[in-house]
C-alpha cells in the first residue's frame, strides 16, 4: 500500500482528502499524532506522501525518509521544512499558496482599520463605561500612503483593497516589474524612500535565512514616527526586541500584528500595551471559506501526484 501520512488533526478534519483518495485502491490515509522528532521519524519512515502544518521536518527527519516522494504543507509558509535536504533526496515540497490569499489580505486590512481608528482602545473605553472625552483624532485612510515590503499574491490583494480606500501604494520589491505595479496603480520605490514616505508599512515576505530579522532598528529609524507597521506574514521577519524598543522610544506610531517571533510564548506586554496596537494570534487565514479551500487545494495536489502528474506549487528545486 502507498501511504499518505498527515501529522495532527482528526478524521473529520481531513474528510475531503479521505474521499478524494478513495479512487485509488492501493492508497491508505494515516493520521499521526507524533510531535517529538523521534516519533515523527518512526511514523514517516514508510510514507510516500507527508502532509503537515506545524511539525518540524528538519534535515535529520528528511534524511530518515525511505519512501517519501512528496511533502505538502497546509499553508503558504514553509520555513519548518528543510527544502534543500528534500531536493537532494528527490522529494517534492509543496505549499498551499492559493487558499487564503483573500482572507489574509482582508485581515491585513482589518489591522489597518483597527490601528487607524484605534478600535481596540475604543472598545476597552466603552467596556469601562467611559465616553469620548479626551479621545485623540483618528486617521483618515483616504490620501494616506501605504508602503509594501514584498508584493506577492497577498500584497497585491491588499493593494487592491487599499486602492479602493483612496490610499496611495508604494512598493519595494526588486522582483516585481514596473508594468505589474502599474496594473495595481502602485509606485516602485527603493526601500529607504518607501519607509520615509509611508504612513503604513505592510510586510509580505516569506521567512528564510535572508529575510529573518529584516525589520529591525535601522528599519524603524527610517520610518515616520507616526507610521504603523502591519505584519500578517511571518513573525521572525521582525526583530521583536528592537520593535519593542522602537515602540517605547517613539520611533514608530504603532503596530497591527497577526504573527510573532515566538508563538509558543505569550506576547510581550510591552507590545500588547503599546499606545496603538491591534494584535491577533496568527488567525488571518481562519475563515469559513479558507478552511474548506485549503483541504481542497492540498487534496487535489495529492491526487495529481498519485496520477503520475507533477504536483503544483513546488517550492524546492526538482
Amino acid at each position: 500500500m502507498r501511504k499518505v501520512l498527515v501529522f495532527g488533526g482528526t478524521v473529520k478534519s481531513y474528510q475531503y482528502e479521505i474521499e478524494a483518495l478513495k479512487q485509488f485502491d492501493d492508497v491508505e490515509f494515516v493520521i499521526s499524532p507524533a510531535l517529538k522528532e523521534e516519533d515523527v521519524i518512526e511514523a514517516a519512515q514508510d510514507a510516500e506522501v507527508i502532509l503537515f502544518t506545524a511539525t518540524k521536518l528538519n534535515e535529520r527527519v528528511i534524511n530518515s525518509l525511505e519512501k517519501c516522494k512528496l511533502i505538502i504543507r497546509y499553508g503558504i509558509g514553509y520555513d519548518n521544512v528543510d527544502t534543500e535536504a528534500a531536493a537532494k533526496r528527490g522529494i517534492y515540497v509543496c505549499n498551499a499558496p492559493k487558499y487564503g490569499v483573500i482572507d489574509v489580505a482582508e485581515h491585513a486590512l482589518s489591522l489597518i482599520f483597527a490601528t487607524a481608528k484605534q478600535t481596540v482602545a475604543m472598545h476597552d473605553r466603552v467596556r469601562a463605561g467611559r465616553g469620548c472625552d479626551g479621545v485623540a483624532p483618528f486617521l483618515r485612510l483616504a490620501g494616506k500612503t501605504i508602503g509594501f515590503l514584498g508584493f506577492g499574491n497577498i500584497g497585491k490583494a491588499v493593494c487592491q483593497r487599499t486602492n479602493a480606500l483612496g490610499m496611495k501604494a508604494i512598493v519595494y520589491d526588486p522582483y516585481v516589474s514596473e508594468d505589474v505595479l502599474a496594473s495595481y496603480n502602485a509606485e516602485k520605490s527603493d526601500l529607504d524612500s518607501m519607509l520615509s514616505r509611508a504612513d503604513f508599512v505592510t510586510l509580505h515576505l516569506p521567512l528564510n535565512d535572508k529575510t529573518r530579522h529584516t525589520v529591525g532598528r535601522s528599519f524603524f529609524e527610517k520610518m515616520k514616527k507616526t507610521a504603523i507597521l502591519i505584519n500578517t506574514s511571518r513573525g521572525a521577519i521582525v526583530n521583536e526586541q528592537e520593535l519593542i524598543e522602537a515602540l517605547e522610544e517613539g520611533l514608530i506610531g504603532g503596530v497591527g500584528l497577526d504573527v510573532f517571533e515566538d508563538e509558543t510564548k505569550p506576547v510581550d506586554p510591552r507590545i500588547v500595551n503599546a499606545k496603538i496596537a491591534a494584535l491577533t494570534p496568527h488567525v488571518a487565514w481562519n475563515t469559513d471559506v479558507a478552511i474548506t479551500a485549503i483541504h481542497e487545494e492540498v487534496g487535489d495536489n495529492i491526487v495529481r501526484y498519485l496520477k503520475g502528474e507533477r504536483p503544483e506549487s513546488v517550492v524546492n528545486k526538482i
